[in-house]
């Protein structure tokens, strides 16, 4: 969930819950019966992270630098998909979806096809995780509707099942909207499920990025920070920037001893 500033032709929908495509000569984006923008792709450029929280979202690079096995929550346009491909090719990637006219827009956003190592599933998120303990060594977590977060996708039994069903050492990157009624209380749920092992950073659109921890150990920040410039470079995104406003915004001890 993010802007709201959009103009250009729309093919209009008759369900709030199915997608509308807002097309101009540069991008494509992804509604659900309003002006808030659920996804952008520059034609240029599909792979391309658009949106701040997005480019922060993937922040988990400074800290698992090669992930093995990524699950990403919600599709959208695909825009954490395609980027996860493109720059980590050597991952497998599982996207999961549960809306059919989402998927149906893949060839729209010019979403790769399935092959071996990158896969679209029609899935229910609150069935698929706990069937699938320690199983990803990255989650990404963006799955808003016409109305929101859904109330499943925010529990703590949900919650509880997405960290099980990270590797040790694995990561949970959430996407949280600060204007929802329920913000504190789900930053809450994480911080107690993930035992407070939870950083996280505003973003100007309103948007929280949230970094939730598997496990306690870190790597050292050096190696982090070299980590952040190898992904700025290959990718674009100000990685190190984004590390320096977890590291700052942080409130505990156990992440690089933040005060």
């Amino acid at each position: 969930m993010a802007d709201t500033d959009m103009g250009g032709s729309t093919l209009p929908t008759e369900n709030h819950d199915q997608p509308e495509l807002w097309e101009t000569r540069q991008s494509l984006t992804l509604h659900f019966g309003s002006e808030a923008v659920q996804s952008r792709m520059s034609k240029d450029a599909p792979w391309r992270l658009e949106f701040e929280y997005t480019r922060r979202m993937v922040t988990f690079l400074a800290f698992h630098p090669e992930p093995a096995d990524i699950l990403i929550v919600g599709l959208g346009g695909g825009s954490l998909s395609k980027f996860c491909q493109r720059f980590l090719p050597n991952a497998n990637i599982t996207s999961i979806e549960i809306n059919p006219a989402v998927i149906a827009l893949r060839d729209k956003f010019l979403i790769p096809p399935d092959s071996r190592q990158f896969r679209i599933l029609r899935a229910d998120a609150v069935e698929y995780l706990p069937a699938h303990p320690a199983s990803a060594d990255i989650i990404l977590m963006d799955a808003y509707d016409a109305d929101g977060l859904p109330p499943a996708l925010c529990s703590e039994d949900f919650y509880r099942a997405s960290r099980e069903a990270l590797k040790p050492g694995g990561i949970l990157s959430a996407n949280l909207w600060r204007s929802d009624k329920a913000f504190r209380r789900n930053l809450g749920r994480l911080g107690r499920i993930f035992d407070r092992r939870v950083v996280s950073a505003t973003c100007d659109t309103g948007n929280e990025s949230v970094l939730c921890f598997r496990e306690p150990a870190l790597p050292p920040f050096a190696q982090a920070w070299k980590n952040a410039l190898h992904y700025q470079k290959l990718t674009g995104v100000n990685l190190p920037g984004y590390l320096e406003d977890l590291v700052f915004s942080a409130g505990n001890d156990w992440f690089y001893g933040s005060t």
